[in-house]
């Protein structure tokens, strides 16, 4: 894969290996990537934070840039590499293996997101698998170079704070619905998060995905998420008759969850 070698100003200078699928067979890869990408609906804004725009001193050869293709894993549990890298344009998607072998998606990462960074800190990154969902470009920095930005650069340092604050958010959001809301609001609350508006201002999903997806998304049973998904319709809430799922009643779900949470505000 084409790169730039390019000589950053912190630091040592490092050798790019290609991009690769790290470790992993390609049909094994390409069935993980099919269920990553129809979950990427889904997680369009499970990363609540809007991400800051990426700091003019990062740009312009400061770091060795790298491209990864479309279905590409960028960082998985047994890459035992230092590198951090930070998102210039695409998408990324998170994920975990559950004990059954499917894709438990978490976060969709973008620009201005990191790959790696709680590792530059000292801790053990979860057995997590990062995927190109576009063909992404990111800037490569080792350990000590992410470590140095953090010291000498403001402007990366507020990145950085912006983005963990950002997830934290995220994480909150996430931990009060698993305890507060019963399960189907907790579906409702996954169809308002990752729809987008369409030209009418409605909330659509799409691609639309599985209801196997969705009860993996709330911690539910497929047969269970069915029987929801289909009342909904039957009440004129939702349309999926177009291979994609259309929100027509918004208030009504929003006014359930708000029933739910009381007084504590959903965002």
């Amino acid at each position: 894969m084409r790169q730039e070698a390019r000589v950053i100003s912190l630091g040592a200078a490092q050798k790019e290996i290609p991009s690769r699928a790290i470790g992993r067979d390609a049909s094994v890869g390409s069935i993980r990537f099919a269920a990553a990408s129809r979950a990427t609906a889904m997680l369009t804004a499970t990363h609540m934070a809007i991400s800051p725009p990426l700091p003019g001193s990062l740009l312009g050869g400061r770091f060795p840039r790298r491209q990864f293709t479309k279905g590409t894993f960028i960082k998985q549990p047994e890459d035992k590499t230092d590198n951090i890298y930070l998102i210039e344009a695409g998408k990324v998607i998170t994920f975990f293996l559950g004990p059954q072998g499917h894709d438990v998606s978490f976060l969709e990462l973008g620009a201005g997101d990191f790959v790696g960074d709680l590792s530059a800190f000292g801790s053990d990154e979860p057995a997590t698998y990062f995927q190109a969902v576009d063909d992404t470009a990111v800037l490569v920095l080792s350990r000590g170079q992410f470590l140095e930005a953090l010291r000498n650069l403001p402007e990366f340092a507020e990145l950085v704070a912006k983005t963990l604050c950002g997830r934290l958010l995220s994480m909150k959001q996430l931990y009060v619905e698993s305890r507060l809301l019963p399960m189907k609001t907790r579906l409702y609350a996954e169809l308002i998060r990752h729809g987008v508006r369409d030209g009418q201002g409605r909330l659509c999903i799409s691609p639309m995905p599985t209801h196997a997806e969705l009860a993996r998304r709330i911690a539910s049973q497929r047969e269970t998420v069915t029987k929801q998904m289909s009342h909904l319709a039957k009440m004129g809430v939702i349309d999926s008759s177009r291979g994609l799922i259309t929100i027509i009643d918004e208030t009504y779900l929003r006014s359930e969850i708000s029933k739910a949470l009381g007084l504590m505000e959903w965002q």
